[in-house]
């Protein structure tokens, strides 16, 4: 995080002038892309309920409201360059099996957290857009984060085909969207320093 934080000093002093149009275009990309994720995971979450995995339902509703964090936090950096917050009308979630359903999520996550948000900071880099590049960072860290709890609960699905083991209570960073499976042994969260006293708990 150091050197993350230590190349938005060097790379961008504002987002003030000229405008950053490339990261504005990045920015509603991003807003979109996590307004369908939200969604979706919150369609997990019920269907998950539907079928008694109690615990799998309730990391995909705190992983919706991390999605809906990152909406929060992308939204705030375009008011800064004044422009309009975007509020995109989600897609219909396509819902499965809960097997199918962890896989993309998965999936959605890496290619985000690999793909998507790397050449999103690149750009906000080239356009010196610290807010941006802030905001990109904590999401893509997050979606990485969120990729290996779904891996594990994957993992447990598949071998015991129940979800028992599954954390039964599960935490967000109202900060930054970080997603903690246990928080018996954080004081705060390792991407933005948020004290585990202000998490959400699910």
């Amino acid at each position: 995080m150091t050197l993350v934080f230590a190349a938005i000093a060097v790379f961008a002093v504002s987002c003030a002038s000229p405008k950053p149009e490339k990261t504005i275009e990045n920015l509603k990309a991003a807003i979109t892309g996590e307004t369908n994720a939200s969604e979706t995971y919150q369609a997990f979450s019920d269907k998950a309920a539907e079928e008694g995995y109690f615990n799998i339902s309730r990391m995909f509703a705190a992983a919706s409201a991390a999605e809906a964090i990152h909406v929060g936090n992308h939204n705030s950096v375009l008011a800064k360059l004044d422009e309009e917050e975007f509020y995109p009308i989600a897609a219909t979630p396509a819902v499965n099996s809960m097997a199918e359903n962890l896989q993309k999520a998965i999936e959605g996550e890496i290619y985000e957290y690999t793909v998507m948000y790397p050449g999103f900071i690149i750009t906000a880099e080239t356009e010196k857009c610290a807010e941006a590049i802030r905001s990109f960072t904590w999401a893509s860290e997050a979606e990485e984060v969120h990729a290996g709890l779904y891996a594990k609960a994957l993992e447990i699905l598949m071998t015991t085909e129940n979800d028992e083991t599954v954390a039964q209570e599960w935490h967000v960073c109202p900060k930054c969207g970080n997603l903690f499976d246990s928080i018996e042994e954080a004081d705060e969260c390792p991407l933005c320093a948020t004290k585990v006293s202000a998490f959400w708990r699910f």
